[in-house]
């Protein structure tokens, strides 16, 4: 490992935290504003060093126009000299979404909990006409609070994953749409595949188009149905299916179409199943913390070990996740220049926004209406008592003077 510099640009270096051929991830601190932050800089020269700085700038750029709580914030970007290009951005003190799904330590709960939080950030790129591009567990952070945050924006200059001359594989094959390894252009429902892959490896502990290479794991996603575990249900069958399909014309319109039928699906508690409802009536800013509930595999779908090969080939040992506090340093992947897609924007379908069976039982506006009859007809009661009473009133009064006048 290269000598720890005592500082870049303003930052203080403290350590290391990730590492690959082409940079380093530093765990730094900000002396003016009193902040730990993490460092990514990226050591080349030429066209490279040039590349990786405009991709920085780009990076900021979204992080800047999204300012969204579950999206990883990016503070500032420059270039040392002696060093190379950098990009500050906030440290966040855990795990990526891939060492937990490898630990197979999370209850189903807190995965959904997960999930819903992953879907609001990806919804807001979506909204602001970003694609991610590159939706994966080891790109969706999980903090020691239970906060989830999303990282690594527009990774691809060529807006699909391909293989170099050198056969070095840009991008993250297990969980890239057909279209994009077809040479298609990256859009939300690329990124919406990609989701839905990530969900069926934390919800299943394997992936959907296993492999022992990255050439086997690309033929099984053109040419095979995904592989579901025995013993998943029909309806969570029908649901990845859908999620999954070769055709993106077919597959979910929303995120919310997805996850929302997806937790329907699945077997939780009552009092769970209240919890994870509650998430989605939060809207996208609401910033929900889940609490990290770990308990042994799960008892649906015990975790099975990937087919060998597949997590250096599937998910790519060149995945890091700055800001991710970890005692061995991970290597990182290598960089190009991204460039903006221009795209529709997500609009939610009126079934996006209904909840799946048993959501939100028992709220009041579902009680209100033996209430409001009730109501009524004490209202229509009284009434009759009020007129009666008038009556009687005015009759009495029209017999006294009749009398009155006789006499």
């Amino acid at each position: 490992m290269a000598e720890l510099p005592k500082s870049i640009g303003r930052y203080q270096v403290r350590r290391a935290i990730g590492q690959g051929a082409m940079g380093v991830v530093y765990l730094a601190e900000d002396p003016l504003l009193k902040r730990r932050l993490a460092l990514k800089v990226v050591r080349a020269s030429g066209e490279e060093r040039d590349q990786a700085l405009e991709r920085f700038k780009r990076e900021a750029e979204i992080s800047a126009q999204l300012n969204h709580p579950n999206i990883v914030t990016v503070y500032d970007v420059g270039e040392e000299p002696a060093i190379g290009p950098f990009i500050a951005m906030e440290y966040v003190e855990g795990n990526s979404l891939g060492k937990f799904i490898r630990d197979n330590s999370l209850e189903l709960e807190t995965k959904f909990g997960i999930l819903i939080q992953a879907m609001r950030a990806l919804r807001a790129a979506h909204r602001h006409a970003i694609v991610h591009r590159d939706v994966k567990p080891d790109n969706i952070l999980v903090a020691e609070d239970g906060r989830v945050k999303l990282m690594d924006f527009g990774i691809a200059k060529t807006m699909a994953p391909r293989l170099t001359n050198a056969g070095e594989f840009l991008g993250s094959p297990a969980y890239s749409a057909p279209e994009l390894l077809r040479g298609g252009d990256p859009t939300p429902s690329s990124d919406r595949y990609a989701f839905a892959v990530t969900a069926f490896e934390l919800l299943t502990g394997q992936l959907p188009h296993p492999g022992t290479n990255v050439a086997a794991v690309i033929t099984h996603i053109l040419t095979e149905p995904p592989i579901f575990p025995p013993g998943m249900s029909g309806d969570m069958t029908k649901v990845f299916r859908q999620a999954l399909a070769q055709d993106p014309e077919e597959r979910p319109g929303t995120l919310m179409d997805f996850l929302l039928p997806l937790v329907d699906a699945y077997p939780l508690d009552p009092n769970a199943r209240t919890r994870v409802n509650e998430l989605f009536r939060h809207d996208d800013h609401a910033g929900d913390i889940v609490p990290l509930r770990r308990l042994r595999p799960s008892a649906h779908f015990p975790a099975e070990p990937p087919a060998p090969g597949v997590s250096s080939t599937g998910r790519g040992t060149g995945g890091f996740a700055p800001g991710v506090r970890t005692t061995p340093v991970r290597p990182i992947p290598s960089y190009t220049l991204p460039s903006p897609v221009k795209i529709e924007l997500e609009t939610e379908s009126p079934t996006a926004t209904r909840p799946p069976s048993g959501f939100g039982q028992g709220r009041k506006s579902g009680a209100e209406g033996p209430e409001v009859s009730a109501l009524t007809l004490v209202k229509w009661f009284l009434g009759i008592l009020v007129v009666g009473q008038l009556l009687w009133w005015l009759s009495s009064f029209l017999h006294s003077f009749m009398d009155q006048s006789i006499k």
